[in-house]
């Protein structure tokens, strides 16, 4: 587990330069100031240049309206400092004494980031749509936990930032854990570096298997769920649905299988150690951690891989197909379950992270919980060494830009 220091936190709550953007009160203090996330960690330990908490909390010092916090928020955003501060604490940022009380309040704090909505493409989790650009996090059953990963880290598409927000608390449970990338990256190549560099040579192929009707599972969705976004219950045949559903799938793999019961298979193979383009560092990008986590946890590690649940969860393997070692994979679990911090919700929260140097992954909880979650593009921050480069050529790119959702913003 990453070593956890002190954090540093100036008196003020905030770097000056980042001051000099923040919206302030009419006694010239700040709006918000920075506090201690417990179980903080220590940027430095990540093998970054400079000592920093992650993440960093900010919390407003005074009683705010939704008008003020949205403002506030843009203005930190429109000043470059926001991005700033998000790399100098390893891409995590929690935001606590917002007005945040329904969906709507969310979407309009989230969009005052100022990023653009991203549009999914392929859909494993059950979500729904319930304010512009935000729907609920992943709708499995609450007892299952959700293993750490990137999110859409299968994918050739996935989003630049994510933000959640915390509308009701359970009665116990329900953290969100949160490990850096980077980290995870830093001790793998201390800890098993012949496994590192095979993911960095190879990359990983995932494979997705959807059936007919949705199942109580937390990789959930169906087919049509998953890929039917343009099919017309009403007008399209099998067959015509069929080719909207296959038209959506390549647009982030060309291999992909249906089988006799009406199920599909889509394979990705995509890179796993990357460039976190704004810290220069290398980051474990994908969800290797949450393929096996699943697998093990559903006793499907053996073909026909169907867990428990009725779901399918085959377990990751190396680009080119072959088997990574159990222990390596249960070392990567393990760096990445260990090294986490638990954001531990309190109602109107909003977290901010950089989806390429930051995992998330998900504790079961007792009672009813809303976590709500908005993707975000933002072009450039993620490169590719020459081997992931060469991994990507074979694989299409092709995100969609229309609204996804009635409620689109």
């Amino acid at each position: 587990m990453a070593a956890t220091q002190p954090a540093v936190v100036p008196s003020s709550g905030l770097p000056a330069s980042a001051l000099e953007s923040w919206e302030k009160s009419n006694d010239n203090l700040p709006l918000f100031e920075a506090f201690v996330v417990p179980g903080h960690q220590d940027t430095a330990s990540f093998g970054l240049a400079w000592s920093a908490p992650f993440p960093v909390g900010l919390r407003a010092t005074r009683k705010l309206n939704l008008a003020q916090s949205v403002e506030a928020i843009r203005k930190f955003a429109e000043s470059g400092e926001l991005r700033r501060l998000a790399k100098q604490h390893g891409g995590a940022v929690l935001i606590r004494g917002l007005p945040v009380e329904t969906p709507d309040d969310y979407s309009k704090v989230a969009h005052a980031f100022g990023f653009r909505p991203h549009v999914e493409v392929g859909r494993p989790p059950l979500r729904t749509v319930l304010a512009p650009n935000v729907k609920t996090a992943n709708e499995g059953p609450p007892e299952l936990p959700i293993w750490p990963h990137s999110e859409y880290g299968w994918s050739t598409i996935n989003p630049a930032w994510l933000t959640f927000s915390a509308l009701q608390l359970p009665a116990s449970g329900g953290a969100t854990p949160i490990t850096s990338a980077i980290y995870i990256a830093h001790e793998l190549s201390r800890l098993a570096p012949r496994f590192l560099a095979k993911l960095s040579d190879k990359g990983v192929r995932y494979v997705y298997r959807y059936t007919v009707d949705p199942l109580v599972s937390n990789t959930g969705t169906s087919v049509r769920g998953a890929y039917g976004q343009t099919v017309a219950d009403d007008d399209d045949d099998e067959a015509a649905a069929r080719r909207k559903i296959e038209a959506e799938v390549r647009r982030h793999s060309e291999r992909f299988e249906w089988h006799d019961d009406g199920s599909l298979s889509v394979t990705h193979i995509v890179p796993a150690i990357r460039i976190h383009e704004a810290t220069s560092a290398t980051v474990f990008f994908g969800n290797v951690t949450s393929a096996w986590g699943r697998s093990r946890h559903h006793g499907a590690t053996r073909p026909p891989f169907r867990g428990d649940d009725g779901s399918y969860h085959p377990p990751p393997t190396f680009g080119d197909g072959t088997q990574m070692d159990v222990e390596d994979l249960d070392l990567l679990l393990k760096l990445a379950e260990e090294g986490a911090v638990d954001v531990e919700w309190e109602r109107g929260d909003v977290v901010l992270l950089d989806n390429y140097a930051v995992m998330h992954s998900r504790k079961p909880w007792k009672g009813q919980r809303q976590v709500l979650a908005a993707l975000w593009d933002d072009d450039g921050r993620i490169r590719d060494f020459p081997e992931g480069l060469g991994i990507l050529e074979k694989s299409p790119r092709v995100p969609r830009t229309e609204p996804d959702g009635s409620l689109a913003s």
